[in-house]
């Protein structure tokens, strides 16, 4: 009687793992397991078309290789069917095409993949005959145009089964080395803002952008006809206009009362002459401005600057000319004809004056306006 259970015992300890088994891939079947198994995809979103480059290592040496089975399944488990359902469910190589094989010898090209379905989704590279390979190669298939399945962030498997013959067909599924790839779809991140339209600007007497330019006051100190007052400010100024910006110089010349200081260059909109002298002569009363490095020896040698910065931006007219200035209320002095990053330009100022110029304290507002066109 005990010998009879002990007996049953061992029996129903054989059919539990002889049950247990098969759910290992490559132990059930006279199979050997592919190694170095990857899969990278140009899109991991659900139901977009992407290219997969599969990775593997043969693990039977020197086999004979015909044809390789890629399939797009639910479970990775070469006893379970791959019935294209559930997490795989809209995968698709209906539409994919042969991409390359390397790593492996002799010629490759694929035939039509399926679509799913109740067979599955799977696709068959072959070569051109079947023939041995050396050792166990490290192969490389990219296969283009998959179609991935449709749910996001759901997990599904790509088996990889190998063939003696070209048509996939011998050994008996899963072939002579089979593996599988853990997979997953993703859901994708939509990361948005808006850029309005934009016009950036500011002025002042120092700094270097509208982070830090501040400053209200050019102090050009005391008059004298025996030499050449000068002062700078500066603006900053970019644009996502398609029609950039201009900047223009708005105010009075300097005056004290009734007594004013002539402006220098032609007193016409935007003139580029100089009828009214464009030139600093110390012993006349004259102010002009610039946008442009200067050198000149009665006002001290170099002041004021070029524009500096990663725009497109320029000066303009009379105001971009070294060593040469006007004044006019309205006149433009910076201008560009198209989106541009930030570009900093330094005003310069420049008075002289004549012996009988009258006495007083002499101020100009200057105000710089800058209009974007979008």
């Amino acid at each position: 009687m005990k010998i009879k259970n002990i007996l049953r015992k061992i029996v129903l300890l054989g059919l539990v793992v002889a049950a247990a088994s098969p759910f290992v891939p490559g132990r059930a079947l006279a199979t050997g397991q592919l190694t170095s198994r990857k899969v990278t995809v140009t899109s991991s979103a659900g139901a977009a078309t992407a290219n997969y480059t599969v990775n593997f290592t043969l693990n039977t040496s020197g086999q004979t290789l015909g044809s390789i089975k890629f399939e797009i399944c639910d479970s990775p488990i070469v006893t379970v069917a791959c019935a294209g359902t559930a997490t795989s469910a809209g995968a698709s190589f209906g539409s994919a095409t042969f991409g390359s094989v390397t790593g492996l010898s002799g010629s490759w090209s694929a035939n039509a993949g399926s679509a799913g379905g109740a067979g599955g989704t799977s696709i068959v590279f072959k070569k051109a005959s079947a023939g041995a390979e050396a050792g166990t190669p490290a192969a490389t298939v990219v296969i283009n145009a998959v179609t991935n399945p449709t749910a996001a962030n759901s997990e599904y498997y790509v088996r990889i089964s190998t063939y003696t013959d070209t048509g996939a067909s011998a050994p008996a599924y899963p072939g002579t080395d089979f593996g599988a790839v853990a997979m997953d779809t993703t859901a994708q991140i939509v990361v948005s803002g808006t850029m309005p339209e934009s016009l950036v600007f500011c002025v002042g007497t120092s700094g270097t952008d509208c982070t830090n330019i501040t400053g209200t006051t050019v102090d050009l100190g005391t008059f004298s006809p025996v030499a050449t007052n000068k002062g700078t400010s500066v603006m900053s100024a970019s644009t996502n206009a398609g029609s950039g910006y201009v900047i223009t110089i708005n105010g009075t010349t300097m005056t004290s009362g009734s007594n004013t200081i002539p402006a220098m260059g032609t007193q016409t909109l935007n003139s580029s002459g100089c009828a009214v002298s464009c030139t600093s002569a110390t012993g006349v009363s004259q102010y002009g401005s610039n946008v442009r490095a200067n050198n000149i020896v009665s006002a001290g040698g170099a002041f004021g600057a070029d524009v500096s910065g990663t725009g497109t931006a320029t000066g303009s007219g009379g105001y971009n000319t070294t060593n040469s200035f006007r004044y006019f209320s309205g006149d433009t002095v910076a201008a560009v004809g198209g989106v541009t990053n930030a570009n900093l330009f330094t005003n310069s100022y420049l008075v002289n004056v004549a012996g009988s110029q009258a006495a007083g304290l002499y101020s100009s507002t200057m105000t710089y306006i800058c209009t974007a066109t979008f």
